[in-house]
């Protein structure tokens, strides 16, 4: 069920009845309860699927515990990253290499699966590799399979994240008597700002954005409009993407649970190792804890460093999506971050008043052409895009001029927000923050309602 959806609406309240109404010891065996009922009211066959994968992380675990040995830990990836592979990258590599076989003027037709991809197979193999590779280094295991189960069927992560360290949410699961107000009242905030960032603001500009990335494909586009798109895009996916992240870390501190944040103001960025620290912080982080430190990390020579950045963020694309526009978006941010890290090394740092605005328009135009590798459909489609934005063009009609007024005053009006809510060290006081809240809402329904858009209520990371 999307957490947009009246099932949520309902499943929500009443698992939070029950979980609270319940005798604490219940609790834990609770919540394994709802989330596999959440998962199973999209697939039953992948819900067995995800019990049997926790079922052999568990055991993997114990068994790394007493053997330490890396080919034991190898394996055990092997065996987690087979099922994604599965799911995900087989038919994605059959057709690669059926293409090859084409080019080369060879006849092969593939033997394809075309298998549905189970919802959230990146985000929790992702979090069963980073249980086994931490009790690998040191780490004690999860010795309760219950704990350990709810640890990775945890529902409000379940789908799209944030990606959960156990060391952080496992001890959770022992206090679960407690009953806070205060945290009630904050989780309430999160879904109401998380539903508004959804709703009315990333649903609103999902059809703009997909009129202009449908004419860009073929070239179709002018370039004001082509700015237009890749702007709307990138507003999108954040609130869409950030919206996910409030409504999961509010559902989650109803139960009584603290789930890392996801962003931080990723759009005051002022270089592109800056956007990574603030953009999709859980998966950033486990990139550069179980990729870029396993290939060696910063304790190499340079040019051993910069091929770990690239293929660290070449990886990061192929698990956003099996195909090689997310590949190439991988690449070309690695290639960025290698790029800044040799001026770091080998230049002076540049210095004045206009060094930061100056670092920070760069970095958000860099990160706009990302967004159209990431949001096309193919190389192709996305070299077109870029050649619109690039090559002055005549406008189309694709786009008007008052849809392109409406997303820069939004997109204004989230920088200067962000700049507020950084920069200015009062608090809005407690009393206030309702109405505080309620402004933001009116704000977000206004742009619905100017750009008179017709929603698109799919989660943009649902599908990864």
């Amino acid at each position: 069920m999307l957490f947009n959806s009246l099932q949520y609406a309902v499943f929500l309240p009443a698992t939070w009845l029950v979980y609270w109404g319940a005798p604490a010891r219940w609790r834990v065996h609770l919540l394994l309860l709802a989330s596999y009922v959440f998962y199973a009211t999209w697939s039953p066959p992948y819900a067995l699927m995800m019990f049997g994968l926790a079922v052999a992380n568990f055991a993997f675990g114990r068994l790394l515990a007493r053997s330490h040995r890396r080919t034991t830990l190898a394996a055990c990836i092997a065996a987690d990253l087979a099922v994604l592979g599965m799911f995900k990258y087989w038919d994605f590599g059959f057709r690669s290499a059926s293409s090859l076989a084409s080019a080369a003027g060879l006849a092969w037709d593939p033997p394809l699966l075309q298998l549905v991809l189970p919802l959230g197979i990146s985000f929790f193999t992702f979090e069963f590799i980073h249980y086994l590779v931490d009790v690998y280094r040191g780490a004690l295991p999860v010795h309760s399979f219950t704990r350990f189960h709810v640890f990775a069927a945890f529902f409000p992560t379940q789908v799209a994240g944030p990606i959960k360290r156990f060391q952080d949410f496992v001890p959770e699961l022992t206090h679960l008597e407690r009953f806070d107000w205060m945290e009630q009242r904050s989780g309430i905030a999160l879904i109401v700002l998380g539903l508004s960032k959804k709703v009315l603001l990333a649903d609103s500009l999902a059809p703009l954005a997909n009129a202009g990335f449908d004419a860009g494909a073929t070239g179709g586009l002018g370039t004001l409009e082509a700015w237009t798109a890749a702007l709307a895009f990138s507003l999108q996916v954040y609130f869409d993407f950030s919206g996910y992240t409030d409504i999961a870390l509010g559902s989650a501190r109803l139960l009584g649970f603290h789930i890392p944040k996801n962003f931080d103001a990723p759009y005051l960025a002022t270089s592109v190792t800056d956007f990574w620290r603030r953009w999709h912080i859980s998966l950033s982080s486990w990139l550069r804890d179980y990729v870029y430190i396993s290939l060696g990390g910063s304790r190499v020579p340079l040019l051993v460093v910069l091929r770990n950045v690239v293929l660290t963020m070449a990886i990061g694309g192929l698990w956003h999506g099996a195909a090689w526009h997310f590949v190439a978006w991988g690449v070309f941010w690695g290639a960025l971050q290698a790029a800044e890290r040799v001026r770091r090394t080998r230049l002076r740092e540049v210095r004045g008043p206009l060094a930061g605005p100056t670092s920070w328009v760069v970095t958000q135009l860099l990160v706009l052409v990302s967004w159209v590798l990431f949001r096309s459909e193919s190389i192709p489609a996305a070299g077109n895009m870029l050649r619109s934005m690039l090559v002055p063009t005549a406008p189309s009609g694709v786009l008007s001029g008052n849809v392109t007024i409406d997303v820069a005053i939004l997109a204004a009006g989230l920088t200067a927000v962000s700049v507020f809510t950084r920069r200015v060290s009062v608090r809005v006081p407690r009393v206030l923050q309702p109405i505080a809240l309620g402004i933001a809402v009116a704000v977000a329904l206004a742009f619905t309602l100017t750009t008179g858009a017709t929603p698109d209520r799919k989660f943009i990371y649902f599908q990864f």
